[in-house]
């Protein structure tokens, strides 16, 4: 099983790109692999579903493996589920695109969201600190 700590910050102007940084554990909580990631300038309602998409992107190699995305953002993990009630036609359009893409992925990964959880927010930004 890999554990994917994922973290997405948006750009508010057009000039700027958003930032994805990832980092990969195994099963014993071993470092596997982690990165920093620019994309160009997208909405910043979106921001979080352009990182899941750049992530699938980087765990192809890790397709047949379980593997678990922590995010600290509640309402990503709802635009992928499916369970957003947004009004936003760009959120709602790309959560769509995203959601398909996830699925057929794996049906062996999940997202959850630290969003709320001091101790594992806590925890969420220290494995990310590691790159």
């Amino acid at each position: 099983m890999k554990k994917v700590y994922l973290s997405a910050t948006p750009a508010y102007h057009e000039e700027e790109d958003m930032i994805f940084k990832y980092t990969i554990y195994d099963e014993n909580e071993q470092f596997v692999q982690g990165d920093v990631i620019y994309h160009d300038y997208r909405k910043p309602a979106v921001t979080g579903l352009y990182s899941i998409l750049e992530l699938l992107k980087v765990l192809k190699t890790f397709r047949a493996e379980e593997i678990e995305i922590v995010v600290n953002d509640g309402a990503l993990v709802e635009q992928i589920q499916g369970t957003t009630d947004t009004k936003n036609k760009d959120v709602i359009k790309v959560a769509s695109f995203t959601r398909n893409k996830f699925n057929a992925f794996s049906t062996k990964i999940h997202i959850i969201s630290v969003a709320g959880q001091y101790e594992q927010t806590k925890l969420w930004e220290e494995k990310l600190s590691h790159i």
